[in-house]
């Protein structure tokens, strides 16, 4: 199979992957002529033909290696029938749940409810060039029982952590709901025909310490369990973002087969001390792609293809790309990987 990810995996030699995290979005400027076909971000989320043509946006601007399907984490609590709205200059807002008070809806169909996402997968499968893989994704159970607690996006989601003191019994019942329902997104997009999958636990460094492993990398290892157990093999990419030198504990135990490292790691760091049987993806700073001349952009991507020569990497950024990063320093970056020996 000619893509050069999925050869990653396989460990045959290969050039070095790219794609970027949110390549599909804001930065795009006929991104706003697609979403405004869309009365909402939910509908556009679950707008067949919209999820398409954002999936494949970014390959007309860009030589990428992967799509990723374009979707949002909080579609798994929209279909818990968690009151969701997306709010201009707010981001995601809920209805808080209330710890020992909110049910847990643990009767939803995933397959049901975000059949579009599942079409979508089906027709770009087919119309996606063939050197490109496909990837797609899931919020991790801790990061999505935060929105969906706290209501919103928080500093320090102070609701949510006082829920694990307080209410453990209620919350390691929510998170227990939760995997299920991940691995149930994320096996829709697997059979559908996504070449990889990846778990983002955007707030992961809000993990108490002395619950960093319970929640974390445990549910994390039984969503790879529950998709191992239905015969769902693609490789699995998990992005606990600044877990600090919980990284490592998460690299042997989570059972991802890549591990996607924010622009804050060292990869020195990372290279002594994490999993070295699994992949690395990142990590360069996505505001080095906001200045209109960045003197250093060149002189980054090359340190950091330099660090990781002998090691497998697939390049991204160690977060989403911003929506004033500009188009030509991201061309500029993959002009750099293309021509690194």
């Amino acid at each position: 199979m000619n893509k050069t990810i999925l050869k990653l995996f396989e460990n045959e030699k290969n050039n070095i992957p790219i794609w970027f995290l949110r390549q599909s979005g804001r930065h795009i400027p006929e991104y706003f002529k697609i979403r405004s076909k869309a009365k909402n971000f939910i509908d556009f989320c679950l707008n067949k033909d919209l999820i398409i043509k954002s999936t494949k946006l970014p390959l007309k601007y860009y030589d990428l290696d992967a799509a990723i399907i374009f979707s949002d984490i909080l579609m798994i609590p929209w279909a818990m029938k968690r009151d969701l709205d997306f709010v201009k200059e707010q981001g995601p807002v809920l209805t808080p749940m209330i710890p020992n008070e909110t049910k847990i809806e643990k009767k939803i169909d995933i397959f049901q409810s975000l059949k579009p996402i599942e079409d979508a997968i089906h027709v770009l499968r087919e119309d996606l060039p063939k050197n490109v893989s496909l990837i797609g994704f899931a919020g991790a159970p801790w990061t999505l029982s935060c929105y969906m607690i706290e209501g919103k996006g928080s500093k320090d989601f102070i609701n949510t952590r006082t829920a694990i003191w307080s209410s453990n019994k209620w919350f390691m019942d929510l998170i227990d709901t939760l995997i299920n329902y991940v691995a149930e997104k994320l096996e829709l997009q697997a059979r559908a025909g996504a070449d990889v999958l990846m778990i983002f636990d955007s707030w992961s460094h809000m993990i108490p310490n002395h619950f960093f492993n319970e929640l974390g990398i445990k549910p994390i290892a039984k969503i790879i369990e529950i998709l191992r157990s239905k015969n769902v093999l693609q490789p699995i990419i998990g992005f606990p973002f600044k877990a600090g030198t919980s990284l490592i504990q998460y690299s042997y135990e989570s059972n991802v087969d890549c591990i996607a490292l924010d622009w804050s790691v060292d990869l020195e760091w990372a290279l002594k001390n994490l999993n070295s049987s699994i992949v690395f993806q990142g990590n360069l700073d996505p505001a080095a792609l906001i200045p209109e001349n960045n003197k250093y952009l060149e002189e980054t991507v090359l340190s950091i293809l330099n660090k990781m020569r002998n090691r497998k990497l697939i390049f991204n950024v160690g977060h989403g790309l911003t929506p004033n990063c500009k188009i030509h320093n991201v061309r500029d970056v993959i002009n750099i990987v293309r021509n690194f020996k």
